[in-house]
């Protein structure tokens, strides 16, 4: 005990080599060694020896304990080094979902929130409230977490509720606004959007949310100058709360457009095979997984970060979900097949029993030459539509995470003309693994579509495969109650009603304008 009270002590002034020294010699001792396991991950994440910091986290799993505040502390940790699988069982254990603590439960179903299992944080939320806890963030995360699951109606009395807790709360009117259709025509759901406006502080974090959220108002009302007016703001605002350097974007995709056809062998591997969804976000990426989810064979796994997960851990490379040009020049000396079997041992259990999964993640497009050199036999899709409605589409969705380019014209415009560079540049290279899915055909020819798409898959055809309002599982991205629709082509050339006040995007789009 002494030993591991010098050694929190140690690692609370930040003397990270005295507290690591302390912790090795806690290895010894069964009491404490799950606990020095996870201190000595968090220690060489501070000194940047981001592998290490992955083989102590996984340490400290195989030896974890049966404590709920412990397993809690392990999940967070685990998610954050890309070990999911781990963080999902260590979040979902009866430790943590019989437990009283409710703060402990709101954070755990935080983290299998953003991992996207709102079934399992259901559980832990509603667990919260029936042990008394009660709160505007309780009954939002409840309301969101319900809308990724289907469960509109309930979403929306929760998302009331929680208004009615706090008025002006953000992020439950942003939410609420994605379940308006139709109700939005009423001026009173417009009047609330514009009350909670009034009401915010200047500079408020969420007043992008609640412009973003009369915009799709009015723009459902037809009143479009009006609605360009609260989408200007909303962009405006939240560009002030994003950092974004274009010249870092620009030497990325310039790293990546020199790369040569540079093949290597490979990880052949058997057992459940990956499907790769990429392109740029809001292109229709989540429209094909739930078609292809509808297919028995086919597992829907939604937006996974296991790639560059694995990549950081083949670099010794700390960092975020993406791709970085100093992540990107390092993946060149590292063994492709090693990052093909890593990746494959990371989400294989995503699938569920079917003998394909899809990871749906929109920026795998700008990591395609790793995926071709790691995994010969993965399938990647790259959906494909037209620049102006993609573009536009990126901008009136305010973005939890990421897409920073997506909140100004112009640097929508260049991240689009580098995406679109890079993506000629990687049929070049591998002309035979990748296969356009283009988004207009596909919602208005649907059955043509899916069966080419099948095709390259290697998948048999399945009657129904393109009913997906019929498909009741969760999705949980920004489309996620859109794909709950029938197929439809509705946002087909949905920026021509705003063509006057798109004109900085048209005009630095240049030819690819369309």
């Amino acid at each position: 005990m002494q030993t591991l009270q010098i050694a929190e002590r140690q690692l609370a002034v930040r003397d990270l080599d005295g507290a690591r020294l302390n912790y090795e010699r806690l290895l010894a001792d069964q009491a404490f060694r799950c606990m020095a396991y996870l201190r000595l991950s968090q220690i060489a994440s501070s000194q940047g020896r981001y592998r290490e910091s992955v083989e102590q986290a996984i340490c400290a799993f195989n030896d974890r304990q049966k404590d709920a505040g412990f397993l809690a502390t392990l999940a967070k940790r685990l998610a954050m080094l890309g070990e999911t699988e781990s963080a999902v069982a260590c979040a979902t254990a009866p430790e943590i979902l019989n437990s009283t603590e409710t703060g402990m439960l709101m954070e755990v179903g935080n983290l299998l929130a953003s991992t996207s299992f709102p079934e399992q944080a259901l559980a832990l939320f509603e667990r919260a409230r029936l042990l008394g806890h009660d709160s505007a963030s309780l009954s939002y995360l409840i309301g969101l977490n319900c809308m990724y699951s289907g469960d509109s109606g309930r979403a929306r009395d929760e998302l009331e509720r929680s208004i009615r807790a706090k008025p002006d709360m953000g992020v439950a009117l942003w939410a609420l606004s994605k379940l308006q259709t139709g109700a939005a025509t009423r001026p009173d759901w417009i009047n609330r959007l514009r009350a909670a406006i009034k009401a915010k502080q200047p500079g408020a974090a969420d007043m992008p949310l609640l412009q973003y959220a009369l915009f799709r108002a009015l723009d459902e009302r037809g009143e479009t100058d009006a609605a360009w007016r609260a989408l200007s703001e909303g962009m405006r605002l939240q560009r002030l709360q994003v950092q974004y350097d274009a010249s870092r974007d620009q030497a990325l995709f310039d790293h990546l457009g020199g790369l040569g056809p540079q093949l290597a062998g490979g990880f052949v591997f058997e057992g459940p095979q990956p499907i790769f969804i990429v392109g740029m976000p809001r292109s229709g990426t989540t429209l094909l997984e739930r078609i292809l989810g509808h297919h028995p064979d086919v597992y829907a796994a939604g937006e996974l970060h296991d790639l560059i997960w694995q990549l950081r851990w083949m670099c010794d490379i700390a960092g975020g979900p993406y791709l970085d040009l100093k992540l990107a020049q390092k993946a060149e000396s590292i063994d492709f097949a090693e990052l093909g079997r890593r990746y494959v041992a990371h989400t294989q259990w995503r699938a569920q029993g079917h003998a394909f999964y899809v990871d749906k993640m929109p920026a795998n497009f700008a990591n395609l030459s790793y995926i071709a050199r790691a995994m010969p036999q993965a399938k990647i899709l790259h959906m494909v539509r037209g620049s102006m409605d993609t573009c536009f589409s990126n901008m009136k969705e305010c973005f939890a995470n990421g897409y920073a380019h997506s909140n100004d014209q112009v640097e929508m415009a260049d991240h689009y003309r580098r995406y679109h560079a890079l993506m000629a540049h990687w049929r070049a290279l591998y002309p035979d693994r990748i296969l356009d899915v283009r988004y207009d055909d596909l919602v208005t020819q649907p059955d043509r579509v899916v069966s080419e798409v099948l095709a390259f898959c290697g998948l048999p055809w399945r009657e129904g495969m393109t009913a997906i309002e019929k498909r009741t599982d969760s999705v949980a991205t920004a489309s996620a109650m859109q794909v709950r629709e029938s197929i439809h082509g509705r946002f087909l050339q949905q920026w021509r009603r705003y063509e006057s006040h798109l004109e900085p995007l048209r005009e630095r789009l240049g030819p690819l304008a369309g």
